[in-house]
């Protein structure tokens, strides 16, 4: 069973221009979108091949694309969605319930995945404040260069006649040496701050950014571990409770749907890239 969505609305207005459908437009059509170019057509064309069908615009993420191309995306397409056949069967344990998702992404992958895209790693935040420490052994350096040109010249001073001056005549100089000479000088200059080794300043900015990252990260985790369980729970219920009424099965595909899309939205595409077709 197919029903076609919107990517944010069920309702449809007559006067909208007709979407898209984000798993059938050709690569043509869709670099018709505002802001996406036939390069960016191609890529999510090919992304789409690769992973079998998009079940959202977030997916696209992983492409690299900005929150503007992504906006006119969402406003352009829609995603066709076919609800999962009703399966009734019996699991005598959670384990057993639990291992029917063993192919999907586990929590900490989706962290990694998030730490990453939020560029909020441990390591990447260990490495700034190394890198401070060692910023004030770095001297200020500074090189000079110069070149003089000296010039000189010696004089005789004699009669006109080219004798020896006698008492009372007027001197007639006559040079007897010239000479022409280049000096070139080069000076380098160091200036260490060694009072910065203690707690520079470059290392109290470190330090502060680093306390902003960490509160970023651990908001990130935490907003991911909620979407994480929670699409997981809705799976489990589908599973062991699977509902009847077909209004509430599309509430229920959209609730998984809206929840993945979150995870893509947090780790660039990288969530629905990993679950590659398995049961979302």
């Amino acid at each position: 069973m197919h029903i076609l969505l919107g990517a944010a609305t069920l309702v449809a207005v007559a006067s909208s221009p007709p979407r898209l459908i984000l798993n059938e437009a050709t690569s043509e059509q869709l670099a018709a979108v505002d802001g996406v170019d036939a390069a960016t057509a191609s890529a999510i064309v090919a992304l789409r091949a690769r992973r079998g069908r998009l079940g959202s615009v977030e997916e696209l993420r992983t492409l690299g694309l900005d929150d503007e191309v992504l906006s006119s995306l969402r406003s352009s397409v829609s995603v066709q969605v076919e609800l999962p056949d009703l399966v009734t069967g019996s699991f005598e344990s959670p384990e057993e319930v639990l291992a029917q998702f063993a192919d999907e992404p586990t929590i900490q992958q989706v962290h990694a995945w998030a730490n990453h895209y939020a560029k909020s790693s441990p390591r990447q935040v260990d490495r700034w404040l190394r890198q401070s420490v060692t910023f004030a052994t770095l001297p200020q350096v500074t090189l000079e260069w110069r070149l003089r040109d000296d010039w000189d010249q010696g004089f005789d001073y004699l009669n006109v006649d080219g004798a020896e001056l006698l008492p009372d005549e007027s001197p007639f100089p006559v040079i007897n040496d010239a000479g022409q000479g280049q000096v070139q000088e080069v000076r380098v200059r160091l200036v260490f701050d060694l009072d910065k080794l203690v707690m520079s300043s470059e290392r109290i900015r470190v330090i502060n950014e680093a306390q902003d990252i960490v509160k970023l990260r651990d908001k990130v985790l935490a907003e991911a571990t909620r979407l994480y369980f929670e699409r997981r729970r809705l799976q489990a219920e589908r599973l062991l409770a699977p509902k009847a009424d077909t209004l509430a099965r599309v509430q229920e595909e959209l609730r998984i749907l809206e929840l993945t899309a979150n995870l893509d939205a947090l780790t660039g595409g990288a969530f629905s890239g990993a679950v590659n077709g398995s049961a979302r």
